[in-house]
């Protein structure tokens, strides 16, 4: 397990070598070794921190692995829109056409103030002719 420990450094140090910090992917066999490393080593009473410091990667990164994600998962799922919950809908059939309520009773107020309501369209015009308004 040591000589495959000293090839896994070897490989990740060339796999670094002139990247920045973080970048680009580490290969899917790289990946289950140090996953069956970190469960070797615990398994021998090894801390996580122990382990990754042997094997040279960062801490987030190997419970991520062990986690099963893939490189960069987390950057792709927050970087794309995430869809809204499906919602169920209900459709009913359109409700016949009712036209605004039109006033059937009218009022007829007069420059003075009295008021005179509850009247009919007829009424209404009856009256406002006798008044001669």
């Amino acid at each position: 397990m040591e000589k495959e420990l000293e090839q896994f450094r070897q490989e990740v140090e060339r796999l670094r070598a002139g990247r920045k910090a973080g970048s680009g992917p580490f290969p899917e066999p790289l990946r289950a070794f140090a996953v069956r490393y970190l469960a070797y080593a615990q398994e021998k009473g090894d801390t996580l921190k122990a382990v990754v410091e042997r094997l040279g990667v960062s801490e987030p990164t190997l419970q991520a692995w062990r986690r099963g994600q893939t490189p960069g998962s987390k950057k792709t799922k927050s970087s794309e829109p995430r869809a809204a919950p499906l919602m169920p809908v209900v459709v009913r059939p359109p409700k016949a056409y009712a036209p605004p309520s039109v006033a059937t009773t009218f009022a007829v107020v007069s420059p003075q103030g009295w008021r005179v309501g509850g009247l009919g369209l007829e009424e209404a015009e009856q009256l406002l002719r006798r008044l001669a308004c």
